[in-house]
């Protein structure tokens, strides 16, 4: 019984020490599985199957996806439980992503794509027209969210015909209540009334359905995103972005609001700053696993063939990887300079 239990103790530890090494990426040559953030969005999902794919079948890595909340996300990236985040909205997040990477939590490898952007829109046959749909201009000197007050008959509230109709954000997202706040600032409000989709779905069947019908919609939208690449959209000129209009503004928005929303100075109202989207990686792992960090320094996989690729998934009714085969067709130049050449060849392979 001694000898047994001697044994079976020893087992015990051999089996504990080659468990330990699996986790910690040292196992003589297995290399770690990578745990992939999905904050369930569109470009997300795009940007996953691209990354995912070359880390499989250039890498050689095992990658898993795992549905998460942006809060969630946040925890999980910085504890370890997820490997990589591939779209860290960081100036979203910036109390988190400060602590996060001052502690070395969070490693910020660089950005996915240059450029994300936030503003009101209208179609662009609302300006200009279009010829080959036979529609004439509506609004040819619509330029700036200040022309707005003239154009009330134009985007006439169906409700409330004396006054136009905004289709604000989503309920529950942050931007819902910063627009609420320019509408005042602007001194829109005695003009426009708003509409606020319960999901992205219902904002984008706004959008989508008046522009297949040629009429008129002014509506929040960002970018990268399907719709934008694939409707010719126009942002309204707003007052640029500064640190000082964005303070303004927030003092009149959300819950704890410090000065009331119907008492919001003209001095709270300008544009969204545009910012670029950053990856963000486990710190213990990003030690673990350098050749992963050095592949991530290299992507960015951009906005403008972000936009087109969202559009062509959704034209196409087809699934985030069948997306990620249609980017690695047209943008092989781009891709093919984050690989060593042994890579690429391997992803070249793949694909026959």
């Amino acid at each position: 019984m001694y000898k047994r239990t001697t044994i079976l103790i020893v087992a015990v530890l051999l089996l504990s020490i080659i468990l330990g090494a699996c986790q910690s990426g040292d196992t003589s040559g297995e290399k770690e599985k990578i745990i992939l953030a999905d904050t369930q969005f569109q470009t997300i999902w795009i940007n996953n199957a691209i990354v995912g794919y070359l880390l499989e079948n250039g890498l050689g890595y095992e990658v898993e996806t795992v549905e998460t909340t942006t809060p969630v996300a946040q925890e999980s990236l910085a504890n370890g439980e997820v490997s990589v985040w591939l779209e860290m909205w960081r100036f979203n997040l910036m109390d988190w992503y400060n602590q996060a990477t001052e502690s070395g939590e969070v490693l910020d490898v660089g950005d996915v794509y240059e450029t994300s952007t936030q503003a009101w829109y209208v179609p662009r046959y609302v300006i200009e027209g279009d010829s080959e749909r036979g529609i004439e201009p509506m609004a040819p000197d619509l330029k700036s969210v200040s022309d707005l007050p003239a154009y009330v008959d134009l985007f006439q509230d169906p409700e409330d015909p004396d006054k136009g109709l905004f289709v604000n954000c989503i309920t529950g997202w942050q931007c819902k209540e910063i627009n609420l706040v320019k509408l005042h600032a602007y001194g829109l409000d005695e003009y426009y009334n708003t509409m606020e989709p319960g999901a992205s779905a219902a904002l984008d069947a706004a959008i989508a359905g008046a522009y297949k019908k040629g009429e008129p919609v002014l509506a929040y939208y960002w970018e990268p995103t399907w719709l934008i690449g694939l409707y010719d959209m126009v942002r309204l000129e707003e007052p640029p972005y500064t640190e000082e209009c964005w303070a303004e503004m927030e003092k009149s928005k959300g819950d704890d609001r410090e000065v009331a929303l119907e008492d919001t100075p003209p001095s709270a109202g300008c544009a969204y700053e545009s910012f670029d989207i950053h990856m963000g990686v486990n710190g213990e792992f990003a030690e673990r696993n350098p050749e992963v960090v050095e592949f991530l320094k290299k992507v960015t996989i951009g906005t403008d063939p972000l936009n087109k690729t969202s559009a062509y998934m959704t034209a196409e009714e087809t699934t985030a990887d069948d997306a990620a085969m249609w980017y690695f067709e047209n943008y092989e130049d781009t891709w093919k300079t984050w690989l060593t050449d042994e890579q690429y060849e391997k992803v070249k392979a793949s694909f026959e």
